[in-house]
């Protein structure tokens, strides 16, 4: 093999590594205090259950107000609407609005931890990860998530992990406080803003060698 066609291969071994990077990977951050996911590329704690039971203004203002790896930027977790204009508040059970089941979009965080970087399916939280505080042995739906996203006045989006089921909360009502941040506090893991960069050097040593063979 000469050494056009050993470049070639190694550029096109790199971008399949950092394609495998970009599928969903639970990684655990800060001597497992923090998970980073890898598709969405935020970083939750590990402890589900640290912020407790709280209103919607008190929830806020605890994740906004947290410390953790060095990072003053957590928040609760978001949500931006499913068809990129406005939040759709009516059910259903496909994802096509903001209220109801298998919203696993990358556009509601919950939703998008819940069914596709865990795996689970509606009405069924049968894969954990490496969180904890997800359940509540007490709640058969599971615990109530707090989003950061109001949906009306007096309202906010909230997100019942046990089930995977997001709907609107009164903000009075005590759900759970959960922290998210957007990246990896460690930043060892490739961004899926890496690979058109690895794709365009694989694209670059192919035109070199066409160029040598022309030439």
């Amino acid at each position: 093999m000469n050494m056009k066609k050993s470049l070639a291969c190694m550029a096109l071994m790199g971008l399949l590594s950092l394609s495998s990077a970009s599928h969903a990977a639970l990684l655990l951050r800060g001597g497992g205090t923090m998970v980073y996911d890898t598709q969405s590329n935020l970083t939750w704690l590990v402890d589900a259950s640290a912020g407790g039971p709280r209103s919607y203004g008190d929830a806020k203002a605890w994740a906004e107000g947290l410390v953790q790896g060095g990072f003053d930027d957590w928040r609760l977790p978001g949500v931006s609407p499913v068809n990129g204009l406005a939040l759709q508040l009516d059910y259903s059970e496909d994802g096509s609005t903001d209220v109801g089941f298998n919203g696993s979009g990358l556009n509601a965080e919950l939703g998008h931890l819940f069914y596709s970087s865990l795996g689970n399916a509606a009405w069924s939280l049968a894969n954990t990860g490496p969180f904890s505080g997800l359940l509540d042995a007490h709640d058969p739906i599971g615990p109530a998530f707090w989003t950061g996203t109001e949906s009306q006045d007096g309202w906010s989006l909230a997100f019942f992990m046990g089930i995977g089921d997001q709907e609107e909360l009164a903000q009075d009502t005590l759900a759970r406080a959960w922290a998210v941040r957007v990246g990896d506090v460690e930043a060892s893991v490739p961004e899926p803003a890496t690979l058109p960069l690895a794709l365009a050097a694989l694209l670059g040593v192919i035109g070199l060698s066409r160029r040598s063979r022309q030439a």
